[in-house]
């Protein structure tokens, strides 16, 4: 028995240690979000695109086993981040019944309190996972019954909508502890993803995706009621590609793919119109470890985006616009460290230049390893606004090997700052590149945080990149203007 488990440990860390060989570009990618038009009531921060997403929780504000969350939201601070994660479920919030918030506070809501409060003291948005029903949550509580045995839709699910009201109305920017505290509407939870991973993980709405369109359309109604600015995200699908019919069953409400209590009612439902954020996960390596296809984050952006503009034009009722933000909500390389921290650090650099590229409008920064922070860290400050990241392989003199290249303009006068993110294909070996510079200095910041100031000869700066078996160091090669 020892044997055979030691070998399905070996096998499965060869799986783990597998990587994408090809990374295909998005064909269209989405359009930079015009940043100088940022919508009335966002908030200090919100519109980075870097989502902090760090450690574990309990549910109700804390980390599993009711520890502190402070600790993982200093590591988010201190790379520059300005967003931060909770899921909320709601099982651990209202166990015996509806709260009473205007009488004494549960426990449960003070120790959530305490976590608004922290992400306040340190500039961090919330991206508040919820209400959570099924995943980690374990269902709705018993109070609410359940439509399924074993499954994620509650019986009463104007219940779980009047719980994700108490929770916009006390966390919102404005609401009750926000008044309390004298934040007025300067902060505040303005992003509510709901539920996690839906389709099919753990607790699931699994043969019940019309259930979930129901629910996301009476919570988003809901919340919406006390703060229309509030964003709505769904449906936080995960990037193995097993859940795109279930996905396109959420969408089509024609088709009542609901369980046996939702089909006696017989109304239709969709997530397309209520949904403002189309959020979804994305694990590269063990997502492709697990698969015969490269799930590479710009292949399960593809095929979501697709899904959402497929069903965009059905009964005039469930119609909606393009949808334009999509946001990588949860996933890091592999969430078990099988690639070496040095590796890992590297593909962060990658991922995000390759997101950012597709239009991708934030992306999550998970439980980054200390040569992952100084990575990210990095890149935050060099790239506070990635958009737009161009792909720029055209515009390189390759000298040697094979290369990926990518220029984000800090504006679009020929005069501009330039930022370069340049890396040796996996597997090809060193390269050599020259890249065109307008700077009578750049500089070139590598994934340990090492700068060196380099001048260019007859307009170019010549790099030497490292090569690497699975993911070659980028370079990030700045040359803007002196100030």
């Amino acid at each position: 028995m020892l044997v055979a488990l030691a070998v399905l440990i070996g096998l499965g860390l060869i799986m783990l240690n597998k990587v994408p060989r090809i990374y295909l570009p998005v064909a269209s990618p989405i359009p930079p979000p015009d940043l100088s038009h940022s919508s009335p009531g966002r908030l200090d921060g919100f519109d980075s695109p870097y989502l902090g997403h760090t450690g574990s929780w309990d549910g109700k504000g804390g980390s599993m086993w009711g520890g502190s969350k402070i600790s993982d939201l200093e590591v988010e601070r201190s790379m520059g981040l300005r967003w931060t994660f909770m899921e909320v479920n709601w099982r651990a919030m209202e166990p015996k019944g509806p709260a009473a918030l205007d009488q004494v506070i549960p426990a449960p809501w003070k120790e959530l309190d305490g976590f608004v409060i922290a992400a306040k003291e340190r500039g961090l948005n919330i991206l508040m996972q919820a209400p959570v029903i099924g995943g980690n949550a374990g269902g709705p509580p018993d109070w609410a019954g359940r439509r399924e045995p074993g499954k994620s839709a509650p019986l009463n699910m104007d219940a779980a909508a009047e719980f994700a009201s108490k929770l916009a109305s006390r966390y919102c920017p404005g609401g009750a502890l926000a008044a309390q505290l004298g934040w007025g509407a300067n902060f505040g939870v303005r992003a509510w993803e709901l539920d996690n991973e839906p389709e099919g993980y753990r607790t699931s709405w699994r043969g019940q995706a019309a259930d979930y369109a129901e629910f996301v359309t009476k919570v988003a109604a809901r919340i919406k009621q006390i703060d229309p600015q509030a964003l709505i995200l769904a449906p936080a699908i995960s990037g193995g590609g097993n859940g795109g019919s279930w996905v396109e069953d959420a969408l089509d409400a024609s088709r009542l793919a609901g369980s046996p209590a939702f089909l006696q009612h017989g109304l239709p439902f969709s997530i397309g119109k209520s949904t403002d954020v189309v959020s979804f996960h994305s694990y590269e390596g063990l997502d492709t470890a697990f698969s015969k296809d490269d799930r590479t984050v710009e292949r399960v952006f593809s095929e979501v985006r697709a899904m959402f503009e497929k069903w965009e034009r059905q009964e005039l009722e469930f119609a909606y616009p393009r949808k334009q933000d999509y946001w990588h909500t949860e996933g890091n390389y592999d969430f078990l460290g099988v690639m070496s921290a040095e590796r890992r650090a590297a593909w962060r650099i990658q991922f995000f230049t390759r997101g950012f590229a597709a239009g991708i409008r934030k992306l999550a920064v998970m439980d980054a390893c200390p040569r992952e922070q100084i990575a990210v860290g990095n890149y935050v400050r060099t790239l506070p606004n990635p958009f737009p990241m161009l792909p720029a392989n055209k515009e390189v003199s390759v000298l040697q090997g094979q290369e990926a290249a990518f220029r984000h303009p800090d504006a679009p006068e020929p005069e501009a700052g330039r930022v370069w993110v340049v890396w040796a294909l996996a597997n090809t070996g060193d390269a050599i590149v020259e890249i065109p510079t307008r700077q009578p200095h750049s500089e070139a910041t590598s994934v340990d945080g090492k700068r060196r100031i380099l001048e260019p000869i007859n307009g170019r700066v010549r790099l030497e990149l490292r090569g690497d078996a699975k993911m070659a160091p980028p370079v990030l090669l700045v040359d803007r203007p002196a100030h």
